[in-house]
């Protein structure tokens, strides 16, 4: 399904021009009308969906309507959107396919924003096999079975919603090898089972992982009546979950094992969380089910339960496993909840050497109801740094005064603005200012901005904003160094595949891409071929020009009767080791799409770094090419696996 959506989105950019429309819906509306205005708007959602395209917005007015199947894609960087215009776009019905309010189906770039999405037979929102989705600002509550449902999308984005009292099970459910979601900044409550539920789900296909999560600044609470946690992890590796507050749920807090997922959910990072359980719930901290490598820090836990406790682990997943810098009660479990130690005993084990004993009176303004710690508080400024996230749950800065505050909150200066200079200011009062260009003043706290490509800064992770920043032979490209691109059209390859050898070469590329006519340059016989194989930073890989002319000896272009195959020979690999080439015009399918398929097996080369691949293809004039930057193995396809002695890539 990636491979066809790629294709249709080299199609879609390369042919036609993407020219995105404005379009209205309102009850009352004409499915007739031409739907370009309020005065004009259609009357459905569906029939929005069934014609929109890249960058298109569909406005919706208040009103009650019918749910929408969508089943069309946007494209990167012009998503399709559908946008609720104030807090009354109400879905009371199920969409026309499936038993959910709005249904986001085998589609790709789309926006889902401010729906309310109420008492849905099954889902409130659902989307399934899709890629870079966002469903934000929606309102979901008293759904069948799910607030939110993904299911093998990749790069989703859940963000700034309320979902709650789901009847059967979750507030917000992430499923089916979706890898790279985030999830955050929204209220999860009273949901019948898991708050935030994980799962790769093997048994239905994929690899069984979700990889590269963030679930960050959410407030989870009231969820777990059936079972389950607020925060709930199956077959989830190298994730991050920070800045949550979960409270009164009545089950566990953060679970992290495996049932159906590909494997234990490992390699995580929980950090400055606060976790107070029900008398009624579980374990403040679940790892269990060979989830091994995790991390917890600096965290507030604890639970009113009568026995149970902070941390359960079993010994399947103590292998790596790191927990410290946190506060916690007197209760501990290395067998998985069968048996309960002493925080000393735990210690004694390696484990939370620096953390210390808290009740929530300790720490908080008003228990069980604001969860802003108290300046008394003894979490104040006793974490660690290490992994810490520079803002709080709610977007002020940490760390402020002498350190990193544990939980989800940073105690903030609370003398800010009163015009004096006080304690741990650093600016925003008279005479106090950030000298360095890369940071703003935050609650007169210098805190380091989110890097901005292209505002004259080198700031953060960036290692330029003009060429001359780089070293000499690399150009500045997304304020990174990289190797000057051979191919600058923009047109992306589709269904492509790579195999490069070492030593000795071999080379199988194939690929093709629409290329649009009317064509200046594509003519081998007359013009030849230019291959690139490189990365985007370092050395290694191949530039090949395979040089005009027709066959000679054996060596050289060829073409077919109907002039729409170009083949070129030569035993000896002459040229950069490549012995055959074929590129043909299949035009007849697709107006403008080529081709191509090239071999190399004589002589050696040096693979590029394989997490940094590229491949580019110049047919014909300089923009008559199509290129591609492989992502790497831990990354969704297509991608490069291998080492320094073979490459294999798609």
């Amino acid at each position: 399904m990636r491979s066809l959506l790629t294709l249709c989105a080299v199609i879609a950019t390369a042919v036609t021009p993407v020219y995105a429309t404005d379009y209205w819906v309102k009850n009352g509306g004409n499915n007739g009308a031409d739907g370009l205005s309020p005065a004009t708007a259609w009357a459905t959602l569906q029939h929005a969906a069934n014609v929109v395209n890249p960058g298109d917005v569909v406005h919706v007015l208040d009103g009650s309507y019918q749910g929408f199947d969508l089943r069309r894609s946007g494209a990167p960087g012009n998503p399709i959107t559908f946008k609720a215009e104030a807090a009354a776009a109400l879905i009371t019905a199920d969409n026309p396919v499936t038993p959910d309010g709005i249904n986001v189906e085998n589609a790709a770039h789309v926006v889902i924003d401010g729906f309310v999405v109420n008492n849905r037979t099954r889902t409130g929102v659902r989307s399934a096999v899709a890629q870079d989705i966002t469903i934000r600002n929606c309102h979901l509550g008293h759904n069948g079975r799910w607030g939110v449902l993904t299911g093998f999308v990749d790069d989703v984005v859940i963000e700034n919603n309320e979902a709650h009292h789901s009847q059967i099970e979750h507030g917000i459910y992430v499923s089916n090898s979706g890898d790279r979601p985030i999830i955050r900044n929204n209220l999860v409550h009273d949901n019948h089972a898991n708050g935030i539920h994980m799962n790769g789900d093997a048994s239905l296909g994929g690899d069984g992982i979700i990889s590269d999560a963030l679930v960050e600044r959410n407030v989870i609470y009231g969820n777990g009546a059936a079972g389950g946690s607020g925060i709930n992890m199956d077959g989830v590796t190298t994730s991050i979950v920070r800045n949550n507050l979960l409270y009164d749920n009545h089950a566990s807090g953060i679970s992290l094992y495996r049932i159906d997922g590909g494997s234990g959910s490992s390699g995580n990072l929980v950090v400055n969380n606060t976790i107070i359980n029900a008398a009624d719930g579980r374990w403040s901290v679940n790892i269990n089910n060979g989830s091994s490598g995790n991390t917890v820090l600096n965290n507030i836990l604890y639970t009113f339960h009568s026995f149970r406790g902070v941390i359960s682990i079993d010994s399947s997943s103590r292998p790596g496993f790191v927990s410290d810098y946190n506060s916690v009660m007197n209760r501990f479990s290395t067998d998985g909840g069968n048996s309960v130690i002493s925080l000393a005993a735990w210690q004694a084990l390696g484990y939370d050497t620096h953390s210390f004993l808290a009740v929530p009176a300790d720490h908080f303004v008003t228990p069980g109801a604001d969860f802003h710690l108290l300046g008394s508080s003894p979490a104040v400024d006793a974490g660690t740094a290490a992994n810490a996230p520079p803002i709080d749950l709610e977007g002020n800065p940490r760390p402020v005064g002498g350190g990193i505050d544990l939980g989800a909150y940073e105690n903030q200066l609370v003398e800010c603005g009163d015009g004096t200079i006080d304690a741990g200011e650093q600016c925003g009062e008279p005479g106090l200012s950030c000298a360095d260009p890369c940071t703003s003043c935050l609650q007169c706290i210098c805190v380091l901005d989110t890097p901005v490509c292209g505002d004259g800064n080198v700031c953060g992770s960036e290692a330029c904003e003009l060429d001359g920043h780089c070293a000499p032979g690399q150009v500045c490209q997304g304020c990174q160094c990289v190797n000057p691109p051979p191919c600058a059209s923009g047109i992306v390859i589709a269904k492509p595949s790579l195999r490069l050898r070492a030593t000795p070469l071999l080379l199988r590329l194939r690929g093709q891409a629409v290329i649009p006519k009317p064509w200046s340059g594509v003519d081998p016989v007359q013009n030849g071929i230019r291959i690139v194989v490189d990365a985007v930073s370092g050395a290694g890989g191949l530039d090949v020009a395979l040089p005009a002319g027709a066959v000679v000896n054996r060596v050289g272009w060829k073409v077919n009767s109907a002039g729409t195959r170009w083949t070129y020979t030569d035993a000896a690999g002459t040229h950069g080791g490549i012995t055959r080439a074929t590129v043909t015009d299949a035009s007849r399918s697709v107006d403008g799409l080529l081709k191509w398929s090239i071999t190399g097996k004589i002589g050696s080369t040096t693979v590029p770094n394989v997490s940094q691949v590229r491949t580019a293809v110049i047919l014909g004039a300089p923009l008559e090419c199509a290129a591609l930057t492989w992502n790497p193995p831990s990354g969704a396809r297509p991608r490069c696996s291998g080492d320094s002695s073979q490459i294999v890539c798609r």
